[in-house]
């Protein structure tokens, strides 16, 4: 069985940063290592992780067309729409529909987005990016609403890892929201990244729908780089007779 969509999918939140780096000895608070909030932190994540599974059982291929943007003081320097199609288990294809700006952002950072997010897809890349206590310690867990937001640590200096925030749903353990910063500085020219990833459901699956990222270049100030989702065509599984969590 390939490893569930709703897990690895954090992955490609990954392929609006991986490119750019991250500040080192960030600001993201210490997580909670109370017993009690470990425990809890574990009962979610065993959650999502079932959750995923049935996710990834369900998933065949799905369709969207995704949009990248980057801009800098308040002006686009690079837009992209591009046709996006994934097929189970690991297989995704961009097709550019769209493309305008600066040739030296398209080409060095938002292809290699791309590239990235076809590589991340991929079977021998799921394990490493995947929210699952082998990547990440989880510590406190604070009650927003809907939902759980649980402070993650990663446990590795890895740039595909992250330290920040995940928010899941209480109503069927769904990865609604990632906040975070990448765990490891893969680059010189830049002091500092943010983003925020966002999922929402399709059909009864959550797929990402937005990232958006801050990130402080040195001697050039700040860019914002977003990728937009949607609308998706689902290929779903029959799954009567499934396990649901």
């Amino acid at each position: 069985m390939h490893t569930p969509p709703s897990i690895w999918r954090g992955g490609s939140t990954f392929v609006l940063v991986v490119w750019w780096g991250a500040l080192a000895g960030s600001a993201v608070p210490a997580v909670d290592r109370s017993e009690r909030s470990v425990a809890q932190a574990q009962r979610i994540v065993a959650g999502l992780e079932a959750t995923s599974a049935r996710e990834d059982r369900l998933t065949e291929s799905f369709a969207t067309e995704k949009t990248f943007t980057v801009a800098h003081d308040g002006q686009t320097k690079a837009h992209v729409v591009a046709a996006l199609r994934f097929t189970a288990p690991d297989v995704k294809v961009f097709a550019v529909l769209e493309s305008r700006g600066s040739d030296f952002i398209r080409t060095r950072v938002i292809d290699r987005m791309m590239a990235a997010e076809v590589e991340f897809a991929r079977d021998r890349w799921r394990a490493r990016v995947a929210i699952n206590s082998d990547n990440y310690e989880f510590g406190s867990v604070d009650d927003e609403g809907d939902a759980f937001v649980i402070e993650t640590l990663p446990r590795r200096q890895d740039e595909v890892l992250f330290k920040g925030r995940i928010w899941v749903t209480k109503d069927g353990f769904h990865l609604r929201r990632i906040e975070g910063e990448p765990a490891k500085n893969p680059s010189f020219w830049t002091k500092r990244i943010r983003f925020v990833s966002e999922f929402e459901p399709v059909d009864g699956v959550w797929v990402q729908v937005r990232t958006a990222a801050m990130v402080t270049v040195r001697w050039l100030g700040e860019y914002h780089v977003t990728s937009v989702c949607g609308p998706y065509r689902m290929s779903l599984a029959d799954d009567r007779g499934g396990d649901r969590f």
